[in-house]
């Protein structure tokens, strides 16, 4: 049976392996950027979650189309 501390271990484990997935793919992480600039900068506004993905996308792929070959 599920008991709450093993409920909390497996959800810090899981996210933990999920976050270390998403690193190795080179998907952005929101909630460690936010952290980041929480801690680093705290004067200066954080993007919303929409804004930081449409950044990301723009940074990796740039403006124009991508294409394979």
């Amino acid at each position: 049976m599920w008991r709450p501390a093993m409920r909390v271990e497996v959800g810090g484990w899981l996210r933990r392996a999920l976050r270390t997935v998403r690193r190795m793919a080179g998907m952005p992480d929101y909630a460690a950027y936010v952290e980041h600039r929480r801690r680093h900068h705290p004067g200066e506004a954080v993007p919303g979650e929409r804004e930081y993905y449409a950044e990301y996308v723009t940074v990796r792929y740039g403006d124009s189309p991508t294409r394979c070959c």
